[in-house]
């Protein structure tokens, strides 16, 4: 079925019925999701299914009027809490347009505002003679509001330069992996990305159809499955809400591995012969990419939550109407279809009894060899994450203690087929630690009033990467997401960290300051000590393996700084 038809059958069925508030999205970067986590925690708040996101600014004010009632009725809040609580009801109160500048009419309501960001980030150690530094300088807007509270929209955009030591010529020179198609310039490269998207909401179900991010998974940041790190995406979103269910459904319109001359990590992805001639110029024909997933969350108990999801990538075709329907099991579906896409499964549980904890496990199958499901087949590829987190550790006031360990198999998210490979452009849809990976880490964060929070935090990781033959060949373990299995390549057994072993062992130490207005200041510094690290200049975890400077071992040091007004 065309997008179009199928987006306007959408629009012609919800303009016939009963509209209910279609408040925009809650950014997925926004300080207010870990709030609502420690309050999860705590006991306070449950069955709000938020291992799906965004939340829409309507929940998210729900949330807190919840919070406000539970005050009234006794609830004891620290004056951070108290603090920060004001802080979000002004925003996300009713018409969830807070801007700098506001514009009212019988018709709806509007706010604009500015997108600032300036990062800076100095590297020392490793054999460099001098520091590296890297200056990344953002410029936007956003635009939302409503329209006769029937439909909601957003708009952002945001221009950014990076400079500083490199010289830019290729896409693994940029430091910033957010990348959709960057210009390199030598001295400095430009890249953008904008979002926009309408909302419209019926009772318990609403429609999203635009260009925006998604993140599902029980994690705080990185999920095994769906995380924002890769760009936004064209989609069409799907949620509903049934007493204890909730479900999700995401029709998504991927872009291909760039293969051009200045992206070497996606060389040979395209099909040289699939091109035409325009003006005697060769143009390479479009590569359609498709990802179709779902998500159930179910709020078994007051204090449980369980997730199921899949998520399946495919391409070089049109839309698939089995993949469109999101009631349908994705993984019969494939092979329903012939056993050609990329599907992904899932299963995760969030369990949160009260007294400040807080525990969540994640398990996503990348494939499955049933006959042999207990060997260690390449085919045989899973991820799993585990975490805790624990508010006022032993009596210590807006305090949290959160411990993580993740571990990825290697094969996972690759594909024999590039096309259906589990990214974006060059960038993870999952997990960014990548296949043949695993890391524990552990943080300890303060908040204080006025805006103020420090965080410590320790960590250990290992990645297994493939090997650059003395021949210029590749020895592919399954350690990198841009090369799937080739033929000759071994199949019949795989090794967890097989390959270029790396070991890092970091700590770090950050403070920063939140202002009322949407400003943020942060400084940090940390330090890594690391073997069988890739080495400077072109070390960056994008730089293809064929021009990477080698490897070695040896201190890291990391110093950055961040101001930051508005979310994108």
């Amino acid at each position: 079925m065309p997008l179009k038809k199928l987006s306007t059958g959408w629009l012609l069925l919800l303009c016939c019925r009963v509209w209910a508030d279609p408040s925009v999205n809650v950014p997925l970067d926004h300080w207010g999701y870990g709030f609502v986590e420690r309050f999860e925690a705590r006991g306070v708040l449950q069955g709000i299914g938020d291992g799906i996101k965004p939340l829409s600014q309507r929940e998210m004010a729900s949330i807190l009027d919840t919070l406000v009632s539970k005050q009234k009725q006794g609830l004891e809040l620290s004056e951070v809490d108290r603090e920060e609580l004001g802080q979000l009801r002004a925003e996300f109160a009713p018409p969830n347009t807070r801007g700098r500048y506001q514009y009212h009419a019988p018709q709806g309501t509007l706010a604009v505002d500015g997108l600032v960001r300036q990062q800076s980030d100095f590297f020392t150690g490793r054999g460099r003679a001098n520091s590296e530094g890297i200056y990344r300088n953002r410029l936007g807007g956003v635009v939302q509001g409503d329209f006769m509270e029937r439909v909601g929209f957003r708009i952002s955009f945001v221009q950014s330069r990076e400079q500083g030591s490199r010289n830019y010529y290729l896409r693994d020179d940029i430091y910033e992996r957010r990348l959709e198609l960057p210009q390199p310039k030598g001295g400095v490269v430009d890249y953008h990305e904008g979002t926009a998207y309408l909302t419209f909401s019926w009772s318990a179900v609403d429609l999203e159809l635009g260009k925006d991010e998604v993140s599902w998974g029980p994690g705080p940041g990185d999920n095994l499955g769906l995380s924002h790190n890769a760009p936004s995406f064209d989609l069409i979103r799907l949620r509903a809400h049934y007493g204890a269910f909730k479900l999700v459904s995401v029709t998504g319109f991927l872009r291909p591995c760039p293969d051009r001359p200045d992206s070497p990590v996606c060389g040979g992805d395209g099909d040289l012969q699939a091109s035409y001639i325009v003006n005697s110029t060769a143009r390479t024909l479009e590569r359609a990419k498709y990802l179709a997933a779902h998500r159930l969350e179910v709020a078994v108990a007051p204090w449980m939550d369980l997730g199921f999801e899949e998520m399946v990538v495919y391409g070089d075709r049109g839309l698939e109407p089995t993949y469109l329907n999101p009631l349908m099991f994705y993984w019969a579906a494939q092979s329903y279809l012939g056993d050609k896409d990329n599907v992904l499964m899932g299963l995760d549980a969030d369990i949160h009894p009260g007294y400040g904890l807080r525990g969540y496990f994640a398990y996503v199958v990348d494939d499955l060899k049933k006959a042999r499901i207990f060997s260690s087949d390449f085919a045989n590829k899973f991820s799993i994450q585990t975490g805790a987190l624990w508010t006022s550790p032993l009596g210590l006031a807006d305090t949290d203690l959160r411990a993580e360990y993740v571990r990825i198999e290697p094969w996972i998210y690759t594909h024999k087929f590039p096309i259906n490979t589990f990214r974006h452009f060059d960038v993870p849809l999952g997990h960014s630690l990548g296949s043949n990976s695993d890391r524990w880490q552990v943080d300890l964060v303060r908040r204080f009033v006025g805006g103020w929070g420090t965080q410590l935090g320790l960590s250990r990781t290992r990645h297994g990467d493939n090997e650059l033959l003395a021949d210029g060949s590749i020895r592919n373990v399954g350690g990198d997401l841009n090369l799937g299995w080739r033929p000759g390549d071994e199949r019949e057994q795989k090794k967890f960290l097989d390959g270029q072993v790396s070991r890092r062992t970091a700590v770090a130490g950050t403070l920063w300051w939140r202002g009322r207005w949407p400003l943020f200041l942060s400084a940090g510094y940390a330090y890594e000590w690391g073997s069988g690290v890739p080495l400077p200049p072109r070390w960056g975890s994008g730089v293809a393996l064929q021009n990477r400077t080698g490897y070695g071992k040896g201190g890291q040091g990391h110093l950055s700084f961040e101001l930051r007004y508005g979310l994108h």
